[in-house]
């Protein structure tokens, strides 16, 4: 059996860990942030944007880059995602598990540890979620983002009941 988080269970994890989120986000255009269908919920894109000024982290990494940027990169982005969650749902608790995290890395052709970025994503949802945040993954390199973003990620999750 599953356990369930709820949001202020969640959000608490990530202060400890010493990420902070603005108490709300926005849809940065002619989109939804989430959409539920049922009993799946699709938060769309989010770029790593700091809590303090909005600004997006950006670059682009290559073969022999730092990972650790990007990588900090990657689980604010999945924070973001479970903030628009939260937001549309009222509750994390309503998430029964993740799904599917799809995340795109800016780097150029050489560039190949595009699943190492995407593991501290990963790892987070785990520690987050336990066994719930386990979830099915792609991890793509792409040649620009929005905004010049380092990494985007999007979020697919199962909810307990349908909305």
């Amino acid at each position: 059996m599953l356990a369930i988080y709820s949001s202020r269970w969640i959000f608490a994890g990530l202060r400890d860990r010493g990420i902070s989120l603005p108490s709300d986000i926005q849809s940065q255009g002619a989109y939804d942030l989430v959409v539920v269908n049922e009993n799946i919920a699709y938060a769309s894109g989010q770029l790593p944007r700091l809590n303090s000024s909005g600004e997006i982290v950006t670059g682009s990494l290559s073969t022999g880059s730092d990972l650790a940027e990007a990588q900090s990169a990657a689980r604010l982005c999945l924070c973001r995602a479970l903030l628009a969650l939260h937001q549309e749902l009222g509750d994390l608790s309503q998430v029964r598990r993740l799904v599917y995290m799809r995340g795109f890395i800016k780097s150029t052709p050489d560039f190949d540890r595009h699943g190492a970025v995407m593991d501290a994503a990963s790892k987070l949802a785990c520690d987050l979620f336990g066994e719930a945040g386990r979830h099915a993954r792609s991890a793509l390199g792409v040649s620009s983002l929005p905004g010049s973003g380092l990494v985007e990620i999007e979020l697919t999750a199962a909810l307990r009941r349908p909305f």
